[in-house]
């Protein structure tokens, strides 16, 4: 029975809100919070060996997190249908091997740019991927589902995965690995308009009626943010588009900060 319970998604879609700002979302907060210090400050960041297991045990966990998930969402699918969660899906979809989510994809681009090292996305991937994990930590809507003492796969794939997006490019900036460079700004807007039109394909033609980066329908109607919660649909965009923006802005203005306070990366 433990095992039935552990390997399911049931409970995900109902009450997405429920932890939002309680005692278990701070919980979640502070926990990741006490995470990102044991591993930035207690571990030994000099040793070589060391940094090499956490960058690529951290990349095979977001793979595994992944694609674990997707697993248990397909044998849902074969078993229950849409019955369990409206993230299961059939094997042969796109969902199985990528995500329309800006998580979802930097769940599976974030590792792979960091093991074959591919310079040109470094810039928007890293950050993207800063941007929307923290972005969840501080609002996690859909991510702390159904009984907050029964410890989940799905639950802990989202807990974990959302919290790896923001520490490994942080880690990577802390051992002098990378270093946001001003000059391919670019990289980050060219990288947010290949994302923006993935998910609108998703939107419209791969989901038809999902809401894919919220794209569709404004995830903040009639909740605690003000503004933003009266928004009408559609006009909801220019306010995500402004803080993803702003976010881009404030990833750099940090890093590079920090960067003023150490030496050089070595060529």
């Amino acid at each position: 029975m433990f095992l039935v319970d552990f390997f399911s998604s049931e409970g995900m879609d109902s009450i997405p809100d429920q932890y939002l700002f309680k005692w278990q979302h701070f919980v979640y907060f502070a926990g990741c919070l006490l995470l990102f210090i044991f591993f930035m400050k207690v571990i030994d960041n000099r040793n070589k060996t060391v940094q090499k297991i956490i960058i690529y045990g951290s990349c095979i966990l977001l793979l595994i997190f992944k694609y674990g998930g997707e697993i248990i969402f397909v044998w849902e699918w074969d078993n229950f249908g849409t019955m369990i969660s409206t993230a299961s899906h059939p094997f042969w979809d796109v969902r199985t091997f990528f995500s329309f989510q800006v998580c979802g994809i930097n769940n599976v681009l974030l590792p792979l740019v960091i093991t074959f090292n591919i310079k040109p996305l470094k810039n928007f991937v890293y950050s993207a991927s800063i941007i929307g994990g923290f972005a969840v930590l501080i609002y996690p809507v859909g991510v702390l589902f159904g009984d907050p003492i029964t410890i989940t796969f799905p639950l802990l794939r989202t807990l974990f995965v959302h919290f790896l997006l923001v520490f490994l490019p942080c880690y990577l900036i802390k051992i002098e690995n990378f270093r946001f460079d001003k000059r391919y700004w670019y990289h980050c807007l060219m990288g947010s308009i290949c994302v923006l039109v993935w998910a609108m394909v998703g939107n419209l033609f791969i989901t038809p009626g999902a809401n894919n980066m919220f794209l569709m329908v404004n995830p903040f109607a009639n909740g605690p943010i003000p503004i933003v919660n009266v928004l009408p649909d559609g006009w909801h965009v220019i306010f995500l588009v402004l803080l993803c923006a702003l976010g881009f802005w404030l990833v750099y203005l940090i890093a590079n900060g920090y960067e003023r306070h150490r030496k050089p990366i070595k060529a």
